[in-house]
């Protein structure tokens, strides 16, 4: 099974983040990208995902991430004709992208905390449900 992942699920990881409430998000991302080291599953990540990452992450740090997770990816790159197709998707021009390149994958899933800006455009699940 191939599973793209969404830029959140890795920082809630890297940075440890809580939720409004408080709820530690970063248990629910180091159990989904443990399983994916054990073998349940491949992830795949985009040069998207990178440059978003690299908004809020020293380049250090995600370079160290990629590392580690490196025998359990798929990497994919985001051409000119994926951007324009992502311009159709009726959501935010990043999400869509994603929606595009986890397409294109073969994807089953997109792994994210933003499930409902992805609501019947593609099928999303919250990490703590892989």
């Amino acid at each position: 099974m191939k599973v793209y992942v969404d830029t959140n699920v890795i920082l809630d990881y890297l940075e440890q983040r809580k939720n409004v409430v408080g709820e530690n998000l970063s248990t629910a991302a180091f159990m989904f990208f443990a399983k994916a080291l054990r073998c349940d599953y491949y992830i795949i990540i985009s040069d998207h995902t990178l440059i978003e990452l690299l908004n809020y992450l020293e380049e250090q740090l995600a370079e160290s991430f990629f590392k580690m997770m490196d025998r359990k990816t798929i990497k994919i790159h985001a051409t000119p004709k994926d951007r324009e197709l992502a311009k159709t998707i009726p959501t935010h021009f990043a999400d869509a992208l994603h929606i595009v390149l986890a397409s294109r994958a073969g994807a089953s899933m997109i792994v994210t905390r933003n499930v409902k800006d992805f609501e019947g455009l593609f099928k999303t699940v919250r990490p703590e449900d892989v």
